[in-house]
């Protein structure tokens, strides 16, 4: 097994098993715990956002120019240092550092960690490890909810610790066993630091420019966004307030969230797999319509979230569109990074893409979290329709690629 995709597999495990085990729980630990209100909720979601926009460029640049696999340390540990100050010190300002904190995180490991992934085992077999890695997440999730169930039984702040824990050991696999050997770092004669920064950034938005599937995927990307800041703050809270999940059922709501994100990982496992056999990374076309298809069926699904007359309706609703949007973001991954033919900007232009899903959340967040305040139902119908538009833009066929020489982007 290639030492690369042996690490992937591993951090796959660790880390999704980390962010589920804080993640099952971590809406409720914000609103009793914490006594955050839905639009603080979004406030911090929305912090979080801004911290990603401004960071999200620059970071991609030095980990095209310095290394990716620092950029992935970075990241780990700075997202461990977010959670363990949360689960130490659980109040709003707290949570707002948090944010700042984990943002910067998150954009440490956005675009570098794919950009090293598909420099290491080749742009050939990207798909098809980060749709294994998808199922191991899965697997590794399964651990994380049945912890978060044990350990949020006792204390709702004692499964944020012991995810920070994980994140910190992510961080310490990293730096002993995760290979760097296919990244050349920029000689030291160059030029300065700072110009070529600004000469990989620029490479990276030219590759964009003459993309024109890149432009478009980079719109969808901002409709994905703009509907999600107030998906991932509130779904739990709709649950737990709306139909006052405490009175159904004599076992506490982290229990009983935890054993639907068990149903819902179990139903991806199998998709996931189904999915990669069938698979073909080579056709950008199949993998549109398979985007498109999800898409379809999340647009549904928040429909049937926010006006499900009973339980059973919103929790059928929760899991197709849960299932669909796990299995989109690999799909995404495998789609931007074919369009992009120089390796020098590979984690640039992938930044490109997180910073335009980071402008829908940071659009999208804070209106849907004033909303929210008033209606929890109204949020899920709007994001709906702010997700409609992806089913246009997805369902034009996309253009030829244009034969572009690297010469043609460093002029």
């Amino acid at each position: 097994m290639h030492p690369a995709y042996r690490s992937h597999l591993i951090l796959s495990f660790l880390a999704d098993g980390a962010h589920v085990l804080i993640w099952t729980g971590f809406t409720v630990f914000q609103l009793t715990v914490v006594g955050m209100s839905p639009l603080q909720l979004v406030l911090v979601g929305s912090v979080l956002e801004i911290t990603i926009l401004l960071c999200e460029v620059p970071t991609g640049v030095i980990a095209d120019l310095v290394s990716r696999r620092l950029s992935v340390i970075l990241g780990f540990a700075l997202t461990a240092i977010a959670y363990l100050l949360q689960a130490a010190f659980p109040t709003f300002p707290v949570a707002v550092l948090g944010a700042v904190i984990w943002g910067v995180g998150v954009t440490c490991l956005s675009g570098a960690y794919d950009a090293w992934l598909a420099d290491e085992i080749g742009q050939e077999r990207l798909a098809n490890a980060l749709l294994r890695g998808e199922q191991i997440a899965r697997i590794a999730a399964l651990s994380g909810l049945a912890g978060s169930a044990g350990l949020g039984s006792l204390w709702l702040g004692l499964p944020v610790l012991v995810g920070g824990l994980l994140f910190a050991f992510c961080a310490a696999y990293c730096l002993i066993a995760m290979p760097e050997t296919n990244f050349h770092r920029a000689a030291a004669d160059e030029g300065s630091t700072w110009r070529k920064l600004a000469v990989t950034l620029r490479d990276g938005v030219r590759v964009v420019r003459r993309r024109p599937n890149l432009l478009r995927l980079l719109g969808v990307l901002f409709f994905f966004g703009l509907f999600s800041e107030a998906w991932d703050r509130l779904w739990q809270a709709h649950l737990v307030t709306t139909f006052d999940l405490a009175a159904l059922t004599p076992f506490a709501p982290i229990v009983l969230l935890a054993a639907l994100g068990g149903i819902e990982m179990l139903i991806a496992i199998g998709a996931a797999e189904l999915l990669r056999r069938r698979l073909r990374p080579d056709d950008a076309d199949q993998t549109r319509r398979l985007v498109l298809a999800f898409t379809a069926v999340m647009v549904l699904g928040l429909l049937a979230y926010g006006l499900a007359p009973q339980i059973g309706v919103a929790l059928v609703a929760f899991l197709g569109f849960s299932v669909a949007r796990g299995l989109i973001g690999p799909l995404l991954n495998t789609w931007q990074n074919v369009q992009i033919d120089d390796p020098r900007v590979r984690a640039t232009v992938l930044s490109l893409g997180g910073q335009s899903d980071a402008l829908g959340q940071l659009a999208g967040g804070l209106p849907l979290g004033a909303v929210g305040n008033r209606s929890l139902r109204a949020v899920f119908v709007i994001s709906a329709l702010l997700l409609a538009p992806n089913l246009w833009l997805l369902r034009l066929r996309p253009e030829p690629r244009p034969i572009l020489e690297v010469a043609d982007i460093t002029d």
